[in-house]
């Protein structure tokens, strides 16, 4: 045979058939491409449970603490260590594999290599079969990961589809497209699956999750005026989706589960001078701020149930900036770019000196890979603001950087409008707790935007796809 490399078998997670769904799941935790071997009194292997395995049984209304021998695979495909001397023996457990899984995930799976007498010797990764038995192969990831990003059609999904394919997670979407629908065209990668669907409807959000191993949760109306326009649609995708997609997570050992909330729930400080960390009081000023941080208790909550395994991630996200394969121009560093090209003026309401912070989408995107990655015990139950310290900017800082990059740009002011929200927030913690370091600035992003203009890259500035508010409002949606 020949070898293109050193074979290195992986350390197997033995567990007995008295065990439980909840112990393999505990040992595996974090280990995506992991499975756990059961073995006998006698050590030898009787059968093993993948977590979809053990997922599929609790959607079949089984309890975690139902024994391994209820629900494990007790004919595995397995290599006898003997086969590994000989290329047709590898050659046709590979085979096997493929059909039992597929072209494209039979190479993440793992099998147990066994002596005659069953005892596991250990686990070995299709991938680093193939490589091992083919001089001319190069090796794949060896981590499969599968993340459902609900909402990912959206300004902030449509960026997170492609960064986290580019960091080798398989990618599934589900989404309705309520706004725009052409954000994931161009997307060429048979890591990426498309799912049409509704996050408030259970049928959709069941079928949805099969097979993941973390999900991140976008689908909201989101923004104050579009909340404010469908007030019932808010209370119905805001609240009650978000908080059954988790709730089913959590019943299905889904762990990380990443939510997107918003620095608004912070609302009009008190003393706009001190920067806002997580353990700052809330002060939400409008309803759709409101949902939000009831939905983070509601979240966080499900920790308390029978599950400790459950890890929910809160992330704060800073008013979001910059160019998306979803355009929104109902952002206000956006709107400002916007307006500056089309109109050369910009109008700043209230004074101007309300205090925001700010965050690329790309950071966005960037954070939340981030906490897909990080251990999981650094981020189970863990709320972090999500925007950079010298991106905390004042509503005049912002007309004056968009004159920078715009320089025949008006700017009106009008005091008659006036928006409560005032507030600068700390992002420390997301750096020293998950190591990640908002990027992007405002500038950079209205340069980015002026280039965009100037190439006619988005064609019709002012198309209803691209305001939240305004295609809800021609939907008539509720």
């Amino acid at each position: 045979m020949k070898k293109n490399g050193q074979l290195n078998l992986i350390p197997p997670i033995e567990l007995r058939q008295t065990d439980t769904i909840f112990d393999a799941l505990k040992n595996i935790e974090g280990k995506h491409w992991m499975i756990v071997t059961v073995v006998d009194d006698q050590g030898c292997l009787v059968g093993v449970a993948s977590p979809g395995d053990l997922r599929r049984a609790i959607l079949q209304g089984h309890p975690v603490s139902t024994t391994l021998k209820r629900v494990m695979n007790d004919e595995p495909i397995l290599i006898e260590e003997e086969q590994l001397k000989k290329t047709e023996d590898v050659n046709q457990v590979l085979e096997d594999m493929k059909a039992a899984y597929g072209d494209i995930y039979f190479r993440y799976a793992m099998a147990p290599v066994v002596r005659k007498d069953k005892k596991v010797v250990g686990l070995i990764n299709l991938d680093s079969l193939t490589v091992y038995v083919s001089k001319d192969q190069e090796p794949m990831a060896t981590n499969h990961r599968t993340v459902l990003i609900v909402g990912g059609g959206g300004y902030i999904g449509s960026t997170l589809a492609r960064v986290l394919l580019n960091d080798g997670w398989s990618v599934r979407v589900l989404d309705k497209f309520i706004y725009y629908g052409d954000s994931l065209k161009g997307i060429d990668n048979n890591r990426f699956e498309l799912m049409e669907g509704d996050a408030a409807n259970i049928d959709d959000i069941v079928r949805a999750v099969d097979g993941v191993d973390a999900v991140v949760y976008l689908a909201e109306l989101v923004g104050d005026p579009a909340c404010a326009e469908a007030p019932q649609a808010a209370l119905k995708t805001n609240y009650l989706a978000v908080t059954s997609m988790a709730h089913l997570c959590s019943h299905l050992n889904i762990n990380r589960f990443v939510y997107m909330s918003s620095c608004s729930v912070y609302g009009a400080s008190e003393n706009p001078d001190e920067f806002l960390t997580e353990e700052s009081a809330l002060n939400p000023v409008s309803l759709y701020a409101r949902i939000k941080s009831l939905v983070e208790e509601s979240i966080l909550s499900v920790c308390n149930l029978p599950n400790p395994l459950f890890a929910p991630t809160i992330l704060r996200l800073a008013t979001v900036f910059g160019p998306s394969y979803r355009p929104r121009f109902d952002l206000v560093v956006n709107i400002f770019a916007k307006n500056a090209y089309q109109n050369k003026k910009i109008e700043v309401h209230g004074g101007g000196n309300q205090w925001r912070p700010n965050v690329h989408v790309k950071d966005v995107a960037g954070a939340i890979n981030a906490v897909l990655n990080a251990p999981i015990d650094d981020v189970r139950a863990q709320t972090f603001n999500v925007g950079g310290d010298a991106q905390n900017h004042t509503i005049n800082d912002l007309a004056e950087l968009t004159k920078q990059v715009f320089p025949a740009t008006e700017i009106i002011r009008n005091s008659d409008l006036i928006d409560p929200r005032n507030y600068r927030v700390s992002f420390e913690k997301l750096e020293r707790v998950v190591g990640f370091k908002a990027k992007h600035s405002v500038v950079e992003a209205l340069q980015e935007f002026k280039e965009l203009f100037e190439n006619k890259s988005t064609e019709d500035l002012d198309s209803l796809h691209f305001s939240n508010v305004r295609a809800l409002q021609a939907l008539k949606y509720s």
